[in-house]
């Protein structure tokens, strides 16, 4: 029983903060701390639709540049319609990029 438990467990997030921000200014200049937090809003209003949310530092940039399109696609196409558009989806990314790379927090 302890184990159905933990499976549907959340992931707990970490707060986007300014540095996470400062720390992906080169890559995504003009990113600003209220689009990151609405790329993780997107991410935990969408992702969870069809499993359980993802911690973003489980994946590396490249390995979120091949996941993130393939499920929305999915959902799209499970929908019958676009429930995430180009921008939303790249809102997405760029929120779980920056998230990948974020400091673990100290314990």
């Amino acid at each position: 029983m302890l184990s159905v438990l933990t499976a549907c467990a959340t992931v707990k997030l970490i707060p986007p903060a300014q540095s996470d921000v400062e720390r992906v200014s080169s890559k995504y200049p003009g990113y600003s701390l209220t689009d990151l937090k609405s790329g993780q809003a997107l991410f935990e209003q969408t992702c969870n639709r069809c499993h359980r949310l993802k911690n973003p530092a489980s994946r590396d940039e490249d390995q979120w540049n091949k996941i993130v399109p393939k499920m929305i696609q999915k959902l799209n196409k499970k929908e019958g319609n676009v429930v995430i558009d180009d921008k939303q989806e790249q809102s997405i990314l760029q929120y779980l990029v920056t998230m990948s790379g974020a400091p673990k927090p100290s314990k």
